[in-house]
């Protein structure tokens, strides 16, 4: 039931995300992929929505999650900026209720979910750039009414993050420490929730229904659980939905440091550690964008017009831009459509910063590199 609300709100309120009525390009899987037309995009959502309500209420709800995990990769297949994080862990979760033996082959499934995102989650977040721009912006509704002195301590305080997200990881691992480490994660959420929700920043929306699920769900899988060991979690009886789960949640992040696995699949939402798009274009080529897009220009230092790929994402979408190369480079060749020449649209990449530094190294290529 969590787990189907969660990623119903979550749609709901990205719904352009998941339609073609958009003008943030779809970027499929495959090049030649079919994309969904009207009305067959609205019918294919609907009956994903039909599947959840499966889910939830049938007494047997495998067939159900067979269904609904069959429709969201579908949609995920048809556009990859729909792999946000929190519909990337609901999707696995789904497709490991309707792929596991019996319940508690689910349920280790599950936790090994919940670990594995609260472990990456903290290990992202070890970084310059978390500490010298993400945390400060995150805690600005509480510092900006602080005096120097307490402010000051406050900034010190961004190691505390990552921390206690690696704390409450390796906590619910172990019997006796498993409820402190649910009070924690569920204060972290709450916490988060009152920075990112509508009395403070007011943000990314999409990401409330989340926070409320995830602290619901490591409440029920991990509360009391004393009968549930460490090796029952991190060791699966067979391959299968658990050992899958391990692999997607636990093992595969660790291949981000080096490029080799997406940022968004890999805990990095909110880490600072992440890559940026923009694209550079003329005044020509910014007449002719749609009026929905063209209000995302914006002038840089130096008089530029440069169009942010995670602001129209996030403005038109509802959620941030998916951080990859491919991703950035579909939606530049999308806006090369409108140009005469091949430099009128260059697309600006910061690289991810250096862990300890925070350096990024920026790439240029015109509609001519990016064909």
């Amino acid at each position: 039931m969590v787990v189907v609300v969660a990623l119903a709100a979550g749609v709901l309120l990205a719904s352009r995300l998941f339609l073609a009525t958009r003008a943030f390009p779809r970027v499929p899987v495959l090049d030649g992929w079919p994309l969904l037309q009207p009305p067959l995009d609205a019918i294919a959502l609907g009956a994903l929505f039909a599947a959840l309500c499966g889910v939830a209420f049938a007494p047997r709800p495998r067939w159900w999650a067979t269904a609904a995990t069959v429709l969201a990769l579908v949609l995920a297949l048809e556009d990859q900026s729909r792999w946000q994080p929190w519909f990337y862990q609901y999707v696995a979760m789904l497709g490991a209720l309707a792929v596991a033996r019996d319940a508690g082959h689910t349920l280790a499934g599950w936790r090994v979910v919940l670990v594995g995102l609260y472990l990456w989650s903290g290990i992202q977040k070890l970084n310059v750039t978390f500490m010298t721009r993400l945390f400060p912006w995150l805690v600005e509704p509480v510092a900006g009414v602080l005096p120097d002195g307490p402010r000051q301590i406050l900034m010190a305080c961004w190691i505390v993050v990552p921390i206690t997200e690696i704390a409450v990881a390796l906590g619910l691992l172990v019997p006796g420490l498993r409820n402190t480490a649910v009070v924690a994660a569920i204060a972290t959420h709450v916490v988060v929730l009152g920075l990112l929700g509508p009395l403070a920043h007011g943000t990314n929306a999409v990401i409330w229904p989340w926070n409320v699920a995830m602290a619901a769900l490591v409440a029920l899988l991990f509360w009391n659980a004393r009968g549930v060991s460490a090796l029952d979690t991190v060791v699966p009886r067979r391959i299968g939905a658990h050992a899958v789960m391990l692999a997607l949640f636990v093992a595969l992040p660790a291949l981000s440091f080096a490029g080799r696995w997406d940022s968004y699949l890999s805990g990095e939402l909110y880490s600072g550690n992440i890559k940026v798009g923009a694209l550079s274009i003329t005044d020509r080529v910014a007449a002719r964008l749609p009026d929905a897009v063209r209000r995302y220009v914006v002038s840089d230092r130096v008089g530029a017009n440069m169009l942010d790929l995670h602001e129209w994402s996030m403005r038109e979408l509802s959620v941030p831009s998916y951080p990859e190369d491919r991703v950035f480079r579909a939606a530049a060749r999308d806006v090369c459509r409108l140009a005469d020449n091949p430099g009128d649209v260059v697309l600006v990449v910061f690289g991810r910063p250096g862990i300890l530094t925070g350096q990024r190294e920026i790439s240029r290529n015109d509609c001519a590199a990016l064909r």
